[in-house]
């Protein structure tokens, strides 16, 4: 088989000129959503932010509290280090570096694809993996699951090679496997998207051997990050019982999750399949569905609802049900109806990607009140609330938190707690507002954004906050944050 390389000299018309025009202009796409309609969301801007700090010297889950284990700061880091070394916003490196990736991923895909049996239309498959590599993200771009997504891509085509009993270079083998180690050390319930196409693989290729060199190196992966972990921040290690017992309670209702794209989309995706009826489905799709239905599984278990853990799911299974649709034989007609099911659905999760947004006017509200390149801490429980708007003010992020999650967490669970539980639950609930108060106290922060829904009376009536909120006053308001100012201003 010729390389892209070799194909591009050989051909008066190379044969992958189309595919990787389609690329470049998914990247370029990508990179104008980015630029002018979708800012890097709450949590990628809250990382960069971590690592910022971090790279100033603080300690991670000492002097800065992260709720997330090491891989999801630690994802990050080379990009920040980079805009710091070349003076480059962050946001814009970090930007850069996952439309790269995509790129990456994209020709992985389609270079380990043509060791198929019958490999997919090149155009096609290009088409399909750059649209929700770049394109359909948007206010997800550089998620933690748009890393794993970009990761998945080259791995499941790996397997889908295996399961074929066709060969695969060892080195091919071997940084599949990364690339599936690093799916899992992301998120490690995301193992779901991995381990069962893995499985799948062996059982349809009777391929063990085959997959033993890559099995092996994602280990590899996992056995270093474990010893990372223990041996550069165990501090981790001892939050573990707190975001525990106090975060990771922290869910949406099994009713909300139901009706969720997390869990929706990729039903819909499934019934397509099985109105398709495809009889034996060809390797590739059923690899990219096979890792649909477990990123779906593992968005469900969190139980947030959030577009981010969906989109690996929707994104691999749109990929997967447009293969299916153009390798199945069927009528014209039926084809085309088919396909245009599959366009409205990824449409719809287009523009609800697209409607991810900063609080609206709350960037406004705070240049009104607040000196240039204001510091800002948020007395609330959700991570919107200051970020990315910190950073789109050029301002400095005052607090060792994101926000009050813990105390939030907390104090759902206090009211049906007893004995030695309620003690800790209550331990970690005034540490959390203490550790507010502090930063309040020592870094006269220029702004506080405060949550001011009802159902947070109980955190703004705190004795420690109110004593705290003394020295600041309301100045400004945008939807239910309030923007208070010191009074000495």
């Amino acid at each position: 088989m010729a390389t892209l390389a070799e194909t591009s000299r050989t051909g008066s018309l190379p044969r992958f000129a189309p595919a990787l025009l389609i690329c470049i202009a998914a990247a370029a796409i990508g990179a104008l959503a980015q630029s002018f309609l979708t800012p890097i969301d709450c949590d990628v801007s809250w990382l960069i932010t971590v690592n910022e700090k971090m790279l100033a010297g603080a300690r991670i889950y000492t002097d800065v509290i992260e709720v997330n284990p090491p891989a999801s700061i630690w994802l990050y880091t080379p990009a920040v280090w980079i805009a710091e070394l070349l003076h480059l916003h962050a946001e814009a490196v970090v930007a850069g570096t996952f439309i790269g990736a995509g790129l990456l991923s994209c020709v992985s895909t389609l270079r380990i694809s043509e060791r198929l049996r019958q490999p997919p239309n090149a155009t096609v498959l290009i088409a399909a993996v750059a649209f929700t590599a770049l394109v359909l993200p948007l206010g997800t771009f550089a998620q933690r699951e748009h890393a794993a997504l970009l990761l998945a891509f080259p791995s499941l085509a790996a397997l889908a090679v295996i399961s074929e009993g066709r060969a695969l270079s060892l080195i091919s083998r071997l940084t599949t496997g990364v690339a599936a180690g690093l799916v899992i050390a992301i998120k490690p319930h995301l193992l779901l998207a991995i381990v069962p196409a893995a499985l799948f693989a062996c059982y349809r290729g009777r391929a063990l051997r085959a997959i033993i060199p890559g099995a092996l190196a994602g280990f590899a992966v996992l056995a270093i990050y474990a010893t990372a972990v223990a041996l550069v921040t165990p501090e981790y290690l001892k939050l573990l019982p707190i975001l525990s017992e106090v975060y990771l309670p922290l869910r949406e209702p099994w009713t909300a999750i139901l009706q969720n794209p997390v869990l929706t989309i990729p039903l819909a995706i499934c019934a397509i399949v099985f109105a398709l009826r495809p009889g034996r489905m060809p390797a590739l799709p059923a690899m990219f569905l096979i890792g649909s239905v477990g990123f779906a599984a593992a968005g469900i278990i969190q139980g947030k609802g959030w577009l981010n853990h969906a989109l690996p799911g929707m994104a691999l299974g749109f990929v997967g049900l447009t293969l299916l649709i153009v390798d199945v034989s069927m009528a014209r007609a039926r084809r085309a109806l088919f396909l245009a099911a599959t366009t409205t659905l990824a449409a719809t999760q287009l523009y609800a990607m697209a409607s991810i947004r900063p609080v609206p006017g709350l960037a406004q509200a705070v240049a009104r009140v607040a000196p240039p390149r204001p510091s800002v801490i948020t007395l609330g429980p959700d991570l919107l609330t200051g970020h990315p708007l910190v950073r789109n003010v050029g301002g400095r992020w005052a607090g060792s938190r994101a926000a009050l999650f813990i105390a939030d967490g907390a104090h759902d669970e206090l009211a049906n707690a007893r004995g030695e539980t309620r003690s800790k639950l209550f331990r970690w609930y005034q540490a959390d507002i203490d550790a507010f108060a502090n930063d309040v106290e020592r870094e006269r922060p220029d702004v506080v954004l405060v949550d001011s829904r009802p159902q947070l009376a109980w955190l703004r009536d705190d004795p420690r906050v109110r004593r705290t909120m003394l020295n600041y006053r309301p100045a400004a308001r945008a939807g239910a944050i309030e923007v208070w100012t010191r009074r000495d201003r």
